[in-house]
């Protein structure tokens, strides 16, 4: 045999390692359990906006006494200020009309984020000061007509909602007679004919039997007690957002 032909040696080193299969991933989009939670949480999305974009849109008036016999009621305008607030929605108006010898509308804004407003109801001092002796009703809920009026100039359709938290309606001078119960139902029916509705709290017990007595006849309107000024405010705005047909 020839020097120079010898058989070819196979070694190891001459060998190339076979790769191995390697372990194929399934891609997450295609877990069933990551497309269940992904689904979930959409759904959950959806249905909320859903909720908040087909909710009726309210024109909310807050009015709170704010005359000298009821400086001491500021725990009642906390709660009428945070139960308003939990009953907003996006899309909402509130409009604050503090009240005692004459009204006075101190805010109006449009409600974007409704959790965002609460620390306004930490303050417990009265928005105006009574420039004379009295509080009167009458002169409150000509205001609050006064500014549906503009708002429907405005073509802004929604359905007008009041809240009234007041100690008593006390006469005083160049003001309205307290006991002119017709301009009392004229007014309120005003506000409420067009898809409204009016709850008036109210610590005075013959003013609470009066008003009672006086708008029986008046459909979407709550005379409640001061006391329960959260479950008063839940029923006007829920009552306001419901169809008309209902």
């Amino acid at each position: 045999m020839s020097p120079y032909n010898h058989p070819t040696r196979y070694t190891n080193r001459n060998r190339q390692a076979t790769p191995t299969p390697t372990q194929t991933h399934k891609a997450w989009f295609k877990s069933p359990i990551m497309l269940s939670v992904i689904f979930l949480g959409i759904s959950v999305l959806g249905a909320t906006l859903f909720v908040e974009f087909t909710t009726q849109h309210i024109i909310h008036f807050r009015a709170d006494d704010n005359s000298d016999s009821a400086e001491n009621y500021t725990a009642q305008r906390q709660q009428h200020c945070q139960a308003s607030i939990q009953q907003y929605k996006p899309g909402d108006m509130a409009i604050t009309i503090p009240f005692a010898d004459h009204p006075v509308t101190t805010q109006k804004i449009s409600i974007f984020n409704s959790l965002s407003l609460l620390g306004k109801c930490q303050d417990t001092k009265r928005d105006i000061k009574s420039k004379q002796r009295g509080t009167s009703l009458i002169l409150l809920l000509k205001r609050i007509e006064m500014t549906v009026q503009k708002e429907r100039a405005r073509k802004n359709f929604n359905p007008v909602v009041a809240t009234i938290a007041i100690q008593d309606d006390e006469p005083g001078p160049n003001q309205p007679n307290p006991n002119d119960i017709e301009q009392i139902k004229t007014l309120v029916h005003s506000i409420t004919e067009d898809k409204g509705a009016i709850a008036f709290m109210v610590e005075d017990e013959t003013l609470k039997n009066q008003l009672e007595t006086d708008l029986a006849t008046e459909g979407k309107v709550q005379i409640c007690d001061l006391k329960d000024i959260s479950n008063c405010v839940t029923w006007a705005l829920e009552t306001a957002r419901k169809p008309a047909s209902q």
